[in-house]
């Protein structure tokens, strides 16, 4: 193993722990513009998501989640990651982050130059990991379901 893949392990592990113990952007909102849900009902985990929007801005964001560790610092690291940008560009960042994890060809570009996935890079890992895969999607299932309800 070399030092950058040693290097980029020791982030995934000590990011997902962090995110997981302590996260950012859990709870609730007192009044949310949408919601959305996910549940893998293999292994129990669910997520939760509250969403406030500003037209189609996402202006705040909390998830409740429960589940492993894997779940909870990926619902935190996407409501961290998708705050403040609008649902398309969301839902684009949600495409770009399942062909990360399956390892598919870059999705063709709407944007002109499409924000990176910056921390979110820290699931890359799990490509080898398959069935794990399933606990990093579940907060974004969750973000397309809630959106799933909004125009445009």
């Amino acid at each position: 193993m070399n030092t950058t893949t040693a290097e980029r392990d020791a982030l995934y592990d000590r990011l997902i722990v962090e995110r997981a113990r302590a996260p950012l952007y859990a709870g609730r909102l007192s009044v949310p513009d949408v919601q959305g849900d996910g549940r893998n009902p293999l292994c129990g985990d669910k997520t939760h998501l509250d969403i406030a929007l500003d037209g189609h801005h996402i202006q705040d964001i909390r998830h409740n989640t429960r589940g492993c560790a894997i779940c909870a610092a990926a619902a935190d690291l996407m409501a961290e990651h998708v705050r403040g940008n609008t649902v398309a560009q969301a839902l684009a960042v949600s495409d770009r982050f399942r062909a990360m994890l399956v390892g598919s060809p870059s999705l063709p570009v709407v944007e002109a130059q499409p924000a990176p996935l910056g921390a979110l890079e820290v699931f890359a890992p799990l490509q080898s990991h398959k069935a794990r895969i399933r606990c990093a999607e579940l907060p974004w299932i969750a973000l397309k379901e809630a959106f799933s309800h909004v125009d445009g």
